[in-house]
């Protein structure tokens, strides 16, 4: 190989080095929970969570009322039941797009932040 290959692998390993430190300095999923509780759209983050909570306790009310109930009112509990599964599934839902969102935003910006760096150092 040449002198030039060299340099390449040399600053290719490099930049593989400084992409595992970023990686390991995320905290992962808790980190990503926080920065979508702390970011621009967090009043709605903590009212879909409040809302979150409300669903959950309706389901455990349908389903434990769907099992106690006759055959006749079993239909109506178990539709209730659904219903809101499905409410709480979507509500997740949008959590984690939330957070999904958050995180490219941070990364966007790291990314102008570095964008920025190297036209000062090349300009």
């Amino acid at each position: 190989m040449s002198k030039f290959d060299d340099m390449i692998k040399d600053e290719l390993a490099k930049e593989a080095k400084g992409i595992d430190e970023l990686l390991t300095s995320e905290g992962g999923l808790p980190d990503m929970v926080a920065a979508a509780f702390k970011g621009s759209m967090r009043r709605w983050v903590w009212l879909i969570g409040g809302v979150t909570l409300l669903v959950t306790a309706v389901m455990l009310w349908c389903g434990y009322n769907f099992f106690t109930a006759d055959a006749a009112n079993q239909t109506f509990w178990g539709f209730c039941t659904l219903i809101s599964v499905a409410a709480q599934v979507a509500l997740k839902q949008w959590s984690w797009m939330e957070m999904n969102r958050a995180s490219m935003m941070r990364e966007i910006k790291r990314l102008e932040l570095a964008v920025a760096a190297l036209a000062r150092k090349v300009g």
